[in-house]
């Protein structure tokens, strides 16, 4: 699906810097960074080394040894902390408020989850009575308002099974690519949810620096959800146009 991917984040991470670069203009023309370091040899840093590439292989590895991300992810800051890597002082200098923001926005998706909120909402609307394009608008800005409040991967995780169940059962969709059609378009608008810090980890990390305000965030990702959504429509149309879909 590179031939739909690739050209569908390009033209998004363009059409980003432009609305950036023309709602908030930066005074500062250029940036200029300094960075020096060297490679160090000694044993806590061998430790780091070796650490970091094991946290990165067993993420890789997830499916091999059962843990999760979030397990794994535990595994250096236990190692540091047992080796006197990092110490009290610096897990004070740690921006806590970044990693509630973020925790609290996964909760919430997770409560929306398991209480079976979500899956309420989702299974009220009678998609099957509606025509195929108000199906498939409607459940690209559903995914698009979901992925704002929870985790994007919970959103897909949550309305793939169903939206798979209903294009391939709703005899109208088969002239706009069926099954095929409307997993796309859905997939797309899961990882367009960027309104809100609490959307995404990037989002957060930006709005704890305090240069990005929650109304300029919303503003931008607002477009570029709006926007998204609709260049799905147009790219799945001409692939599917040129046969590309079946």
């Amino acid at each position: 699906m590179d031939a739909f991917g690739v050209p569908f984040v390009i033209v998004m991470m363009a059409l980003a810097w432009f609305l950036i670069g023309s709602l908030y203009k930066a005074d500062q023309q250029k940036i200029e960074l300094t960075i020096k370091g060297r490679f160090l040899k000694t044993p806590k840093a061998i430790i780091v080394y070796i650490t970091f590439a094991s946290t990165i292989l067993l993420w890789l590895m997830g499916s091999s040894h059962g843990m999760n991300s979030y397990t794994v992810a535990l595994i250096p800051v236990a190692i540091f902390s047992i080796t006197g890597i990092i110490n009290k002082e610096d897990l004070k200098k740690i921006s806590w408020d970044v990693l509630w923001l973020v925790s609290g926005g996964i909760a919430l998706g997770l409560a929306l989850d398991q209480t079976g909120l979500a899956k309420l909402v989702v299974h009220s609307i009678p998609f099957g009575m509606f025509s195929p394009y108000v199906v498939l608008i409607g459940a690209a800005f559903l995914c698009l308002l979901m992925a704002n409040f929870m985790s994007h991967t919970a959103t897909a995780n949550l309305l793939m099974p169903i939206m798979a169940a209903l294009g391939s059962s709703m005899v109208s969709l088969a002239p706009l690519g069926g099954e095929m059609t409307l997993i796309l378009v859905v997939t797309f608008a899961a990882s367009l949810g960027m309104s809100l810090p609490i959307s995404t980890p990037p989002n957060a990390l930006a709005h704890a620096t305090g240069n990005v305000q929650t109304n300029q965030m919303a503003k931008v990702g607002a477009i570029l959800g709006i926007v998204g959504v609709f260049l799905s429509f147009v790219m799945v149309w001409i692939l599917h146009s040129i046969g590309f879909m079946g």
